[in-house]
């Protein structure tokens, strides 16, 4: 029977990431901070429709039944949004028990800031895969010929919080210190064409947020009138303003140069075209918008390649509970030989779909092994833990903890031979 190989997996995602003039992207979905505790959209959903206070509560919950069974906070959202816009600047019209634009809106306001308050309660502390992360773009990426892309769907700030710990300079395409604005120029600048004017440093990691942040306000520019989404330190709106989170079809709508739009742009550039790579982490394939990019990337650039490390889900089987990748999702990888996805139990590698047997070789005794478990013969990378551990140990550097600035150590033992 045709298995695949975990080592050689493993060794080849360490080739692949070792490749100084490809250039190098990674998409991280919920799952990379569900790592440390953030609720995922399920569980946020519920505490949320548990949590707020009247009269938002029964209109959350109303509007979360009327959609369904799959209903969750950003579909709730997109719903009230849309509600908000029938409504325009009445305050008597009456659409899903909401009366009025004022309470629509602030539904919308009070739905945000719980999420907001719910995703800043959870902070980095010490040695979190986010913080691995941000010491391996420190001690390796810097010498890259063109810089690092991050594409993430979160809206929390633990990569900021964890690259600014480490020290790892970084562009959000917003500039300023006080109310920083959006530079949507220096997003879309070609770094095949060097200008100064637009373009920050390569060695400047790019971490752009497809879903927004909770950072980001739409607030009303004092000078002209006019409102822009702007990056703040608190995240407490004010009468008028919104918290930035989720692209609605709003959204959509106000200015193709909203960050929305020009990261999604920036997403397709980087999957059009050239040599490329893309590590996708944490992302279940779920946002069909983001699954077409991809695809589109996949059909139209044979130089792209895309690995997918995929967590898996729970599956009850012989009475045991076990991770395993989703049938769907295999079929992806059939279609598309550009496309591994690498699971806890198979992986689909050049369109062939296999489960994982045995490594190649025997572990030595000083070896780690984060890919890997041998006790449910499992492969690991798709939790975002592992994977930073991976960076970390099988990729070569080590942090020696215990100075007030951290050194990067290579390992004698800890990669295979």
């Amino acid at each position: 029977m045709l298995t695949h190989d975990p080592l050689r997996a493993a060794l080849e995602i360490r080739e692949q990431l070792a490749s100084e003039k490809r250039k190098l992207s990674f998409l991280f979905g919920a799952g990379t901070s569900m790592a440390i505790g953030v609720p995922g959209i399920i569980i946020m959903t519920q505490q949320i429709a548990d949590e707020l206070n009247e009269p938002y509560k029964t209109q959350f919950n109303s509007i979360k039944q009327e959609l369904g069974e799959n209903a969750n906070v950003e579909t709730i959202l997109d719903r009230i949004r849309a509600i908000s816009e029938l409504m325009g600047d009445s305050d008597t019209k009456i659409y899903d028990g909401i009366v009025g634009a004022t309470a629509a809106k602030g539904l919308d306001t009070a739905v945000c800031q719980m999420i907001s308050d719910k995703i800043r309660a959870v902070t980095l502390s010490g040695n979190e895969p986010q913080i691995k992360f941000g010491q391996w773009l420190h001690s390796l990426h810097s010498t890259r010929y063109r810089p690092v892309e991050i594409f993430t769907t979160n809206y929390d700030l633990l990569l900021e919080q964890a690259m600014e710990q480490i020290g790892v300079p970084f562009f959000d395409g917003f500039v300023g210190s006080v109310n920083s604005f959006f530079v949507p120029e220096s997003v879309e600048a070609d770094e095949t064409k060097i200008d100064y004017n637009v373009y920050p440093p390569k060695s400047w990691t790019r971490i752009w947020k497809m879903h927004g942040s909770i950072n980001w306000l739409l607030t009303c520019n004092s000078y002209d009138g006019k409102k822009r989404i702007t990056r703040v330190a608190g995240c407490t709106p004010k009468p008028g303003e919104e918290l930035m989170i989720f692209p609605s079809r709003d959204k959509y709508t106000e200015s193709r140069k909203l960050p929305f739009l020009t990261f999604q742009d920036r997403f397709r550039k980087f999957l059009s075209s050239g040599e490329a790579l893309l590590i996708i982490s944490g992302y279940s394939f779920s946002d069909d918008h983001i699954n077409e990019m991809i695809f589109q990337g996949l059909r139209s650039n044979p130089r792209l390649s895309i690995l997918a490390l995929m967590f898996g889900e729970k599956t009850e089987v012989s009475g045991e509970w076990k991770l395993e990748l989703n049938e769907k999702i295999c079929m992806y990888g059939e279609a598309y030989k550009n496309l591994s996805i690498l699971g806890p139990d198979k992986a689909s590698v050049g369109g062939i779909v296999a489960h994982w047997g045995e490594p190649s070789r025997k572990r030595k005794d000083a070896e780690v092994w984060p890919f890997w478990d041998d006790g449910t013969n499992s492969f690991t990378l798709g939790n975002f833990s592992s994977f930073a551990t991976f960076l970390e140990i099988f990729i070569g550097f080590r942090i020696k903890h215990g100075h007030e600035h951290a050194t990067v150590e290579q390992p004698e033992t800890a990669t295979p031979a």
